[in-house]
């Protein structure tokens, strides 16, 4: 693991039992929604987080910002352990990491003024900003993020999609943080709003030096922000590289047919890739293949791949582009 990482994951895990009776519960299986997850992210670059839905994305999200607890496994954020910390302890860490909601509709109070919303973690954190000067620090937040200071008054309904994923962020940057995680913020919004949050956020990082870690399904959206990628399937990572490595020479059969479906997989000046079409339907986590868990879908699955489980790792070209492919 590299020590100049401010945010880290080792052998992270989250397992959710299921029970079965009301009075006397027994335990009758386990969820593996993520399942021994290594990553990594320093000041100022953005980690793409990509899989389908379903595969553990957003509840790794919730595990690296403390919303949920990991069943085994740990974190570390700016050197210290995050999820052993507990209380008023934890209430602190959290201002060093904060969470862009997917949806701008729904995380937002629409009781509140978007004034208060983004004050709202001053409030929670009163060390950070004097009470006179909030108001001030809230303007300021809303023209970072490309708002009018005087639309503060107004209520979350009178914004676009795309405005209030703005009061998201501007929310997320009140209090200075180190780590943004944004889960699939931009999956809501229409294509060209899309564009518009990505260049925020290039635009935002570049300002402030902060790290990111951007979650998403579409691979084209995570190529024009991410200056890494993880692929992630059934709670597993299965491949991980720069961004340049993973899009022009993918080696998990995974990756080669998300990225065979995807809008850029033809593009102009470009070699067409192969469509990829994959068969049958993605595995329950509650009962995941033996071995490789993607063998099921495989066109070059093996006996091996039934009976040994791949690591994660680099078994040639370049340094730091790690697959867990028996065939890769």
């Amino acid at each position: 693991m590299n020590a100049d990482a401010v945010l880290q994951a080792r052998e992270l895990v989250r397992h959710i039992p299921v029970t079965r009776g009301v009075l006397f519960k027994r335990t009758i299986g386990t969820i593996k929604v993520v399942d021994g997850v290594d990553l990594e992210v320093c000041r100022g670059e953005t980690l793409g987080l990509v899989g389908e839905s379903g595969c553990g994305k957003s509840t790794l999200a919730n595990l690296l910002v403390a919303l949920d607890k990991p069943t085994a496994g740990r974190i570390t954020l700016l050197g210290e352990r995050l999820d052993t910390k507990r209380g008023r302890r934890l209430a602190a860490a959290r201002k060093h990491i904060q969470l862009v909601f997917q949806d701008p509709f729904s995380s937002l109070d629409p009781r509140m003024r978007v004034g208060e919303i983004i004050r709202e973690p001053l409030v929670v954190h009163p060390e950070l900003v004097p009470k006179a000067d909030r108001p001030a620090r809230v303007r300021e937040l809303m023209r970072l993020v490309g708002l009018n200071p005087e639309h503060a008054d107004r209520r979350p309904h009178q914004f676009s999609g795309g405005q209030r994923q703005r009061i998201g962020i501007a929310r997320a940057l009140a209090v200075q943080p180190d780590v943004l995680v944004c889960d699939e913020s931009v999956s809501a919004l229409d294509v060209s709003v899309q564009g518009q949050i990505l260049n925020l956020l290039e635009d935002l990082q570049e300002r402030l030096g902060i790290a990111c870690v951007f979650i998403s399904h579409d691979l084209a959206v995570v190529e024009h922000i991410a200056d890494r990628i993880a692929v992630m399937y059934l709670g597993k990572i299965i491949e991980h590289g720069t961004a340049q490595e993973v899009y022009d020479h993918p080696r998990h059969p995974y990756t080669q047919a998300l990225l065979s479906a995807g809008p850029g997989a033809t593009a102009p000046g470009t070699a067409p890739r192969d469509r990829i079409k994959l068969t049958g339907e993605v595995p329950s986590p509650l009962d995941p293949p033996s071995g490789c868990t993607f063998r099921t879908r495989c066109w070059k699955a093996a006996e091996i791949c039934a009976r040994e489980t791949p690591p994660l790792r680099a078994p040639d070209g370049p340094a730091g582009h790690e697959v867990a492919c028996h065939f890769a």
